[in-house]
């Protein structure tokens, strides 16, 4: 049953974020609904455009914000799977009483372990991809990449400082 919850919980997040990348959200407006889907391929061609001329510093940031940015997507992901895995673990016997907490009610040191944990394991892919795409095309190690999760504890700040939307 528990894992039940999590599946279902991980489904419905996976696919609103999907939307939302793709501008197919409810609350996305026109201009968004045609811009969010060229978001991802104008970042490829510029993190290509930027690799394949060897400018350092543009790769770099760029690479900063895409962390910065699957970092954001990973802490709002984990706060909205523990928010439908709470309410989907409702007891029907006795209705006050939950049986998983909302990651609001986790400590400080509880939330930092679950957002640091899925902001590195989707942080981390793309870094690691990106450094092994470069790697295999020019032999060298390259590892302005892994500047890029330095975004996480940044990203993480503004967490916890309510800067980020997405709450709720």
């Amino acid at each position: 049953m528990v894992e039940q919850e999590f599946l279902t919980a991980f489904k419905r997040v996976f696919v609103y974020q999907a939307r939302k990348k793709f501008g197919l959200a409810e609350n996305v407006s026109t201009v968004g609904r045609i811009a969010r889907p060229l978001v991802i391929p104008l970042y490829i061609l510029l993190l290509y455009f930027f690799t394949r001329n060897h400018y350092s510093l543009p790769l770099t940031i760029l690479t900063f914000i895409g962390c910065a940015w699957l970092s954001a997507i990973a802490m709002d992901s984990i706060r909205r799977i523990y928010h439908i895995r709470s309410e989907l673990a409702e007891p029907t016997t006795n209705p006050g009483k939950k049986r998983f907490r909302e990651l609001d009610a986790f400590s400080f040191r509880e939330q930092c372990i679950a957002y640091l944990i899925s902001a590195l394991v989707l942080t981390g892919v793309f870094a690691s991809g990106m450094f092994i795409i470069a790697f295999l095309r020019t032999g060298e190690t390259d590892l302005q990449i892994f500047v890029g999760l330095l975004s996480i504890p940044l990203v993480m700040l503004l967490e916890f400082k309510g800067v980020l939307p997405g709450h709720g």
